[in-house]
């Protein structure tokens, strides 16, 4: 989780304004389950984006990140407690709260040590969810094959491994729980131009590590794009995201019937 702290902190600010934030019906159903004024984990939190939408529907929320330049762009909240923290050792009491979140940080933790600490700070019961994103869906094929090609062959020497998992919606890393079947038809949809789309682009990680190489792969994909989004960039386009992610209860014996086979 270090190296990932070190790529999204380098952006921080940019994370805060460009990172997707998640679908409504995701989170008033995970605030039913939970009931008004549960207390939830935020794990990974970034920015904010996540811990935000429980505390608006009412929820008491700690979140923590391992970066310090993310929690600093994170917006204020009366229900939201920002907190310093690795993914792995919270800081939290021991059967704490009621429910634990992680909204697209999954993949960079330490499998072993995150299960045992979210068994460690759940109460009997709570719940767990990973949640995420797969690959844009635009609706102009020229532009949706530009994107794939920067996405998968421009930036492949620079995804992380743990990246793959996001694609496999996070199938095949153990869950800590009794898991059940998770939402689904759910989209995060939005309104673009080409620069709020580059901005987002500009947050992604595999960005981040080819940066640190002295590469600036970015401008030649805006010089690409420029070309063929309508009105020169200018022109907002619909954007869709399929959302996924999986759910369940924690089991704090860790006896549970949880997902097959270890976290890379």
């Amino acid at each position: 989780m270090s190296e990932a702290s070190d790529l999204f902190g380098a952006v921080a600010t940019a994370y805060a304004r460009h990172r997707l934030t998640y679908p409504a019906p995701f989170f008033e159903a995970f605030t039913a389950r939970l009931g008004h004024g549960a207390r939830v984990w935020d794990c990974g939190c970034g920015s904010g984006q996540a811990a935000l939408d429980l505390a608006e529907r009412g929820l008491q929320v700690i979140a923590t990140d391992a970066s310090a330049a993310q929690l600093a762009a994170g917006r204020p909240h009366p229900l939201i407690e920002y907190r310093l923290a690795p993914a792995e050792a919270s800081g939290l009491e021991s059967a704490s709260v009621d429910g634990v979140l992680v909204a697209a940080a999954v993949h960079w933790f330490d499998a072993e040590a995150f299960n045992a600490e979210v068994r460690r700070v759940a109460r009997p019961g709570a719940l767990l969810a990973w949640i995420g994103y797969l690959p844009l869906q635009i609706p102009d094929a020229r532009l949706q094959s530009t994107l794939e090609q920067f996405r998968t062959v421009v930036l492949r020497p620079w995804w992380a491994p743990e990246c793959d998992w996001v694609e496999q919606r996070y199938a095949g890393l153990a869950f800590p729980g009794l898991e059940e079947p998770f939402l689904q038809g759910l989209w995060i949809e939005r309104h673009w131009r080409l620069s709020d789309l580059l901005g987002h682009i500009g947050t992604w990680s595999a960005l981040q590590r080819s940066r640190h190489q002295g590469l600036e792969l970015l401008e030649p994909l805006e010089a690409a794009l420029g070309r063929q989004w309508p009105g020169q960039g200018s022109t907002p386009l619909p954007l869709r995201w399929p959302f996924m992610g999986r759910w369940g209860r924690v089991d704090p014996a860790g006896d549970g019937a949880g997902g097959p086979g270890p976290m890379r």
